[in-house]
């Protein structure tokens, strides 16, 4: 199997999450790549979809959930919203 070319990366997470932001850092500095942030919530399957059709990206970067705030007991304590962006959300972006 033919190896796609790194060209245009989406990376979700990059925006506000401290991983997504060092990958996005690592993407911007290698010549040749466009790198967009993704604005979508994983957890809203139309807009991650609107998302990937506006930006065609030819390799999508993960590192977008919910990880507690201020400590990892909001998790815990929020179990639905914890399940809906880390399971559900990760599944769609795998998904589509």
């Amino acid at each position: 199997m033919a190896e796609t070319p790194m060209t245009r990366v989406l990376i979700f997470g990059g925006k506000t999450g401290w991983i997504g932001g060092l990958m996005a850092d690592l993407v911007k500095k290698e010549d040749g790549i466009e790198c967009f942030l993704a604005e979508s919530r994983i957890e809203n399957r139309a807009d991650v979809e609107a998302e990937l059709d506006k930006v065609k990206p030819s390799h999508v970067l993960m590192s977008a959930g919910i990880t507690g705030r201020p400590n990892i007991d909001w998790c815990e304590d929020h179990k639905p919203e914890t399940i809906r962006t880390n399971v559900i959300g990760t599944l769609n972006v795998a998904d589509l």
